[in-house]
């Protein structure tokens, strides 16, 4: 098979199993190919690109070479007149430190061919259209969005924080960016199509109603984040928003029947009987998306079997095919929203570890609009796992639940344990209050409480 017909099969098999290419993304990527695909507008924006980037692969070539940062920057009157050569150096530095704290920039101009650049921070202003490093993933959640009332909510939502008035980072970098009246359009749904193929309505509404219960806590975390400011609205909404891909993966990769729990370890005993079953939870849901395009062509559900023609085929090893990206993919997006660590020294010994931030956001995709409208803490636990497969011990029926799905080595006293360190890590972000002994309520803003 020659390779363009082995890319060709790649493509399609993205295309038919998940909708979009897994990729190894980092939350900056998705977040940059999702509000593109709002606005439909890029900036080239050179003159940030050359100031931002500090080092290159191939040294700093021309454009971007010292000297010629300085000569331009001097020519377009953006420096004071007595400025020295080392001092725009020094500002670069910092320039880089703001627009590319997520390592995703590039040099995106001649000499150099960009292989995706991304800026930390997103405005309309900052989008770029260079290679989709997160395989299109943003604008396939976009567009299942799009086909409900609630997901439109959450893409009003986005547009409308993306529209807000320049934040201090921005008037940062404000004299280096293009006038936005020199945006130019940007067809993501062209070039997604190009490549991919359409995505048909009737796929994507089926998509959207198994998808229903996550999009529904979308657009209520949306409305609990009115009051936050600009960089935590942008930031928090992108997280939800991987909450949604993560479960999207696992309902798409898992077998009618099967389970997609996760369960967190709160307990944090290193080898305990939580933390074990945890790793367990991680490696068997890792397997279960490595196994996707086998468990998809078994089934029938590939127009051209990609397994059969041998697409996944390992160059090194022609008898066997190489489905490691499927689990990488997984990792990664673990990783990055906040699902587990990376101190694990082995991929074998990764386990479910909520980051405060990931809880925050999923508590208020969960919690009453209304501070003064206190969750028991037994109605979040279920809520979670209900909305986003999330066990930690403290719902009705979990213990019973965790045995039939084959995890054993604990009992029901080391999941209270885990209840337990929950609830404090609740309390500690404000989000909990225990009134009396036995009894959590839970708020997203705890103070407001009754």
């Amino acid at each position: 098979m020659d390779q363009k017909t082995r890319i060709a099969g790649k493509k399609q098999a993205h295309f038919e199993a998940l909708g979009y290419e897994p990729l190894r993304m980092k939350p900056v990527h998705f977040a940059s190919g999702f509000f593109l695909a709002l606005t439909g507008r890029v900036c080239a924006n050179e003159l940030l690109n050359q100031v931002a980037v500090t080092k290159a692969n191939r040294g700093l070539l021309q454009g971007y070479a010292p000297e010629a940062v300085f000569q331009r920057l001097r020519a377009e009157k953006l420096i004071a007149d007595g400025t020295t050569p080392a001092e725009v150096e020094l500002l670069r530095m910092q320039v880089n430190g703001v627009v590319n704290n997520d390592a995703a920039m590039y040099p995106a101009f001649g000499p150099y061919r960009a292989k995706g650049n991304d800026y930390t921070f997103i405005s309309p202003r900052l989008l770029t259209g260079e290679n989709r490093t997160d395989g299109y993933a943003g604008y396939f959640v976009a567009r299942v969005l799009d086909a409900t009332a609630a997901g439109t909510a959450v893409l009003d939502f986005a547009r409308a924080v993306a529209d807000e008035s320049p934040g201090t980072l921005e008037r940062f970098v404000n004299p280096l960016l293009a006038d936005a009246a020199e945006a130019e359009p940007f067809d993501l749904e062209e070039k997604y199509e190009s490549k991919y193929g359409a995505l048909t309505s009737t796929r994507i509404h089926g998509i959207a109603e198994r998808m229903r219960t996550q999009t529904d806590g979308l657009a209520r975390l949306c409305r609990n984040l009115a009051d936050y400011s600009h960089y935590r609205r942008i930031r928090y909404v992108i997280l939800g928003l991987l909450a949604w891909l993560m479960d999207y993966l696992l309902v798409v990769t898992t077998a009618a029947g099967s389970t997609r729990t996760m369960l967190f370890d709160f307990v944090g005993e290193k080898d305990g009987p939580i933390r074990s079953q945890s790793r367990a939870c991680y490696a068997r849901l890792r397997e279960t998306v490595r196994r996707a395009y086998l468990d998809f062509a078994a089934a029938g559900g590939f127009t051209a079997d990609p397994v059969a023609d041998g697409v996944f085929t390992r160059a090194d090893r022609p008898d066997e095919q190489n489905f490691k990206f499927l689990e990488e993919h997984f990792g990664d997006l673990a990783l990055r929203m906040g699902y587990s660590q990376p101190r694990a020294s082995s991929v074998q010994q990764k386990h479910f570890d909520l980051q405060p931030d990931t809880l925050r956001v999923l508590l208020l995709t969960i919690l009453h609009e209304d501070p003064a409208r206190a969750m028991t803490f037994d109605d979040v636990c279920g809520r979670l796992r209900d909305t986003w497969s999330i066990v930690v011990g403290g719902g009705v029926g979990d213990y019973e639940a965790l045995r039939q799905q084959g995890y054993f080595g604990f009992d029901e006293a080391d999941l209270e344990r885990n209840a337990a360190a929950f609830a404090d890590r609740l309390k500690g972000l404000n989000l909990a209050i225990e009134p009396s002994d036995g009894l959590v309520l839970c708020s997203r803003n705890i103070g407001e409480a009754p």
